[in-house]
């Protein structure tokens, strides 16, 4: 995240700090969380809660994790807005053009509002969970130590994290260990949507990366990873039971707590190499 997207996310306030016994009024800085709109050709789809920063990325980002388009060419841009609530603040809208028809088929999908990106959005049926996502087929290899290292990429770059303690991150690196792109957001669905959406702007193919995130490998952040063809997606923390599963079915190598000299590896472990060489699947 850019110093231009922290500033854009944090705002201060006055707090009063306990320490033992002692007590100190004082102003700190706080993450921002403000309702953003994503519009598909100027009409609303979904409103997110998220950190107002870096929302053109949030949108691409949303329309592939999604399942809103299948190809990064399709969407054809984004424009932003911005208005103001009386008593509540800042609101913000992202309004993307669309290839012809796309829009209309994500309106008809989707039969709920949501307040936040939750990867369920426009199921009628958890019958539909992974229904109609091809497995990722990409045969990316990644050293264990290059998943660790870029985790600790990932935490230099987590400039909003550390002013306010209160924002997930996600990253985009490349298999030979280089971080390509750090989304930052109050919601990790959103930091994530972020990470893609950045790297779809610098017309980089997810297939051909790795991604670290700072939550939990839950139902809704494996299928994005299915969804936006991600072969493999390593968080701090673990999976859950339906995310492991998800994992297997949609071809997604998931691995937890990969820091320092440890590693849990829940789904397709042939893409995880120690020394160059691929796991055996366990």
């Amino acid at each position: 995240m850019s110093s231009q997207s922290v500033d854009q996310s944090l705002t201060s306030r006055e707090v009063l700090r306990l320490e033992g016994s002692r007590q100190e009024a004082r102003r700190e800085e706080m993450a921002l969380e403000a309702p953003c709109e994503i519009r598909l050709e100027g009409r609303s789809f979904v409103l997110l809660m998220a950190s107002p920063a870096d929302l053109a990325a949030l949108a691409r980002g949303f329309c592939l994790s999604e399942g809103l388009v299948a190809r990064p060419g399709q969407v054809r841009g984004v424009t932003l807005g911005s208005g103001e609530i009386p008593g509540l603040g800042p609101v913000h809208w992202a309004d993307v053009t669309m290839e012809a028809g796309l829009a209309r088929k994500a309106r008809a999908r989707r039969v709920a509002p949501a307040a936040t990106s939750c990867g369920l959005c426009g199921l009628e049926s958890f019958r539909d969970l992974a229904g109609g996502i091809a497995p990722v087929g990409s045969s990316l290899g990644v050293d264990l130590s290059v998943i660790q290292q870029q985790f600790k990429d990932m935490e230099q770059g987590q400039h909003l994290y550390r002013r306010t303690g209160a924002a997930h991150a996600a990253a985009l690196g490349s298999p030979e260990g280089r971080l390509l792109c750090l989304g930052e957001d109050v919601g990790r669905h959103n930091a994530l949507d972020k990470a893609l959406g950045m790297a779809l702007e610098q017309g980089l193919d997810p297939g051909q990366c790795l991604c670290t995130i700072s939550g939990r490998i839950s139902m809704e952040m494996a299928l994005k990873a299915g969804r936006a063809g991600l072969p493999l997606l390593a968080s701090v923390s673990a999976a859950t039971a339906l995310g492991q599963s998800l994992g297997r079915a949609l071809g997604v190598t998931l691995v937890g707590f990969a820091r320092q000299e440890r590693a849990t590896v829940y789904s397709h472990p042939h893409r995880v190499l120690i020394q160059g060489r691929p796991l055996a699947a366990g």
